[in-house]
Parts: structure tokens; sequence; C-alpha cells
């Protein structure tokens, strides 16, 4: 298809308005890929966006398009909507399932003016419609303005990121935290054998997003490690013959200074290996663990959850399988559920490792368990995360109502 040449006149003004000077500052060094196959079109673009500083490509259909932007970022995608083919649409659809495009910007070009026929593409996903013939100076203050505003997008996330990484900080620093405890019992009798330990932080903040914030900004295995030595400091006071469970990601177990902390405790370790990362990414992880003072346990989090999980398993014959809590819940009135906590029983069986159930919080879970052969188990039917405080005060009131027993 050729290019009428009365839009040439539209698209190349002789003399560049002042909005589009201004929109010259922002395209400069800009990636944008232009979806065309009419090539007199595809040059203009090439002319009009090329002499203000950004750098386009141009592919003629749909399926060139997802190939491309399949393997490259770019900062905006402009879409003629008739194309042979994969329509602009249908590409708009297609690029809006990617993670790479999910939020990526995208002008849909189009000579239909309609209300019904912009609508397609609005819900299709694109940002914004420009109706043919085009003018650049139009174009421009559009592709401009969306540039912009994802420049502000970023710039206040950047900000955001930034006061997370001060508060993270902050509480690394000032150690702002406290270590709770959480029983782990044997489900057969319900003797409690086991402690998790879990941390509180001061400023009420969720551990999971504190902790992944810490990654991110640089100072995940410091904190791990700041909060682990402040557990196994307390968990001295925990009763005897009892173990620690300790969370950790593979870098924090990499990390030198693990050693020195996991030294100093003076009960049996049991380290749940956290999936904050590929394990493949640590090739020796088996061997690291097995050289480790105590000779720790190693546990495997949130089997069942994904394939990752399971092949953890294979790679690094753990000593505990900690069934994943979505297993877990409703297990006692789902088959499907207590044929996979079956399986993973027998495969636990098979190698010699303990089977533990996280998350019981009803007494058919329980009791659904205890008749699969599940070997432990912790959750809130079973007990909630303790202070030491009250870890002591529920041994003495126990040991107390036991004496009371015992002279009567």
């Amino acid at each position: 298809m050729v290019a009428d040449p009365r839009r040439m006149d539209v698209l190349m003004p002789a003399r560049p308005p002042a909005a589009i000077d201004r929109a010259a500052q922002v395209l400069v060094g800009r990636s944008i890929v232009v979806v065309d196959d009419d090539p007199v079109m595809g040059k203009l673009y090439q002319a009009g966006l090329g002499a203000r500083g950004a750098e386009v490509r141009v592919v003629t259909t749909g399926e060139d398009a997802l190939e491309l932007l399949g393997h490259h970022l770019v900062d905006l995608v402009i879409v003629d909507k008739g194309l042979p083919g994969l329509s602009g649409d249908d590409l708009v659809r297609a690029l809006r399932d990617t993670e790479r495009a999910a939020e990526l910007p995208i002008v849909m070009v189009s000579g239909h003016g309609d209300v019904a026929e912009r609508m397609l593409s609005y819900t299709a996903g694109v940002t914004d419609y420009v109706i043919k013939p085009v003018s650049m100076t139009e174009l421009m203050a559009k592709v401009s303005a969306l540039l912009r505003h994802g420049d502000a997008l970023r710039e206040r996330s950047a900000r955001a990121t930034r006061e997370e990484q001060e508060t993270s900080r902050g509480r690394l620093e000032g150690r702002a935290w406290r270590p709770h405890f959480q029983p782990i019992v044997r489900l057969n009798d319900l003797t409690v054998i086991g402690y998790e330990a879990l941390t509180r932080f001061d400023d009420g903040a969720n551990p999971e997003h504190a902790f992944d914030v810490a990654r991110r900004s640089g100072h995940g295995p410091d904190l791990e490690l700041a909060v682990m030595e402040d557990a196994l400091h307390a968990a001295a006071d925990l009763p005897d013959d009892t173990w620690v469970s300790i969370n950790a990601s593979p870098s924090t177990i990499m990390d030198p200074d693990f050693d020195r902390v996991i030294a100093k405790a003076s009960a049996r370790i049991v380290i749940e290996l956290l999936e904050t990362e590929p394990v493949g990414d640590h090739p020796d992880m088996l061997q690291r663990v097995s050289g480790l003072p105590g000779q720790p346990l190693l546990a495997c989090d949130d089997t069942g959850s994904g394939w990752a999980g399971l092949r953890q398993l294979v790679e690094l014959r753990p000593q505990v399988v900690k069934l994943d809590r979505a297993l877990v819940s409703g297990v006692d009135q789902d088959p499907t559920r207590r044929a996979l906590v079956s399986g993973l029983r027998h495969f636990t069986t098979e190698i010699g490792a303990l089977l533990l159930a996280e998350g019981i919080e009803t007494v058919a879970e329980l009791d659904t368990l205890v008749a699969l052969g599940v070997d432990l188990g912790q959750g809130y039917l079973l007990g909630v995360p303790m202070p030491l405080t009250e870890i002591a005060q529920r041994q003495a009131h126990a040991a107390a109502v036991a004496s009371e027993v015992a002279v009567s």
C-alpha cells in the first residue's frame, strides 16, 4: 500500500512547532518500535522520530513485532490497526499478556475514527489512539506525554524504594525486632519437639515484606543473620531437648558469617531453606550444609507449591520436608490434597525424612494428617508464635497443674 503524498505535509511540517521541540528533549535516546506494513509510513516515522533523537525500529507484521519485543526492551510501541495477518488489536492483546509489555505505552494509529473502533482498541489495551491522516505534531505530543508519564511513575517508584531502603536500614541498625517462637509438635502424641524462630518487627511491618525489601536493598543476608543471631540467643532459654528451626535463604547459608552465628547455638538447629532464589545458583549447597558447625538438619519449605520445591527434594535430600499450607488447608475435605500428602509421606519414608505439615488450623485437618501418617505439625491450632516470656509462663502454668494433679 503506497502512502498518499498529501499526508506527507501533515506528517512532516516545514517548521517544527515548539511542542515538537519540547518533545524532542524527551525522545532523545528512547527506543521506539513501529509496526506498520506501509513502507512509506515506516520511513516517515523513522525520519520524524529519529530526527528528534529516538532510536526507531520498523517491522511490518504483528508476528515480527512479537518476536522483536520478546527479546528487546523498548520505551514505546506505535501500531497500525489494519495490519495483515495478526491485526493491530490482536497484537496489543498478545503483548499485554507478556511480562515485558504488560505496562508498555502503546499508541494505535488507525483510519477508523468512530467510537466503536476506538473502544475495541482501548479494550485490547492501547494507551492512546491517533486517527489518520496522522499529524506529526499530535503524535509527537502524545508520545512525549506518555514517555514523561512513565518517567514520573518510575521516579515515584524509585522514591518509594529509597524510603523503603531507609526504613529497612533503620530496622537493621536499631535491631528493631523481637524473636517469636511457634511450637512444632509430634502429631501422634502432640508433644512439642521443636520451635520455629520467627520475627516480629517493632514497627508492625509484615515480616515477609520487610525481608523482601531488605533483599532488594542489598542487605538481605545482613538482616537474616542479625535476626537469626537474636533468635538463637533467646532460644537458649527454650525447653531442653527441643530443636530450633531457622529460616535462611541460599545466599545467607553461603555467607561465611553464617558459621559464626549458628556456632553459638545451644540447641539443635534445623535450617529451613527459603525459595528466595534458585538453589541451582549454589551447586555446592549440600556440601556446604553438611560441613556447618553442629551438623544442623536441613528442611525444604513450601513443598508441594511448585516444581522448584520438588526438584529441591531430589537434589538436597533434606531431613525434614515441610508441606505447604495450601496442601494442608482443607485436606480433610479434598481427596486430591490427601492423595498428594499421602504420596509425599511415601517419599519421605523412602528417603528417611520427617514430614511436617504447617498451617494446621482445625481439628479435622489435624485428625486427617494423623491418619495419613504425617510425623510433625505446626499451626495456630497447635500453638501461635509467642515471645519467650509467654512460653516460660505457659511452661510454669503446666508444671503447676501437673504438680497439683500429682499431689491429689
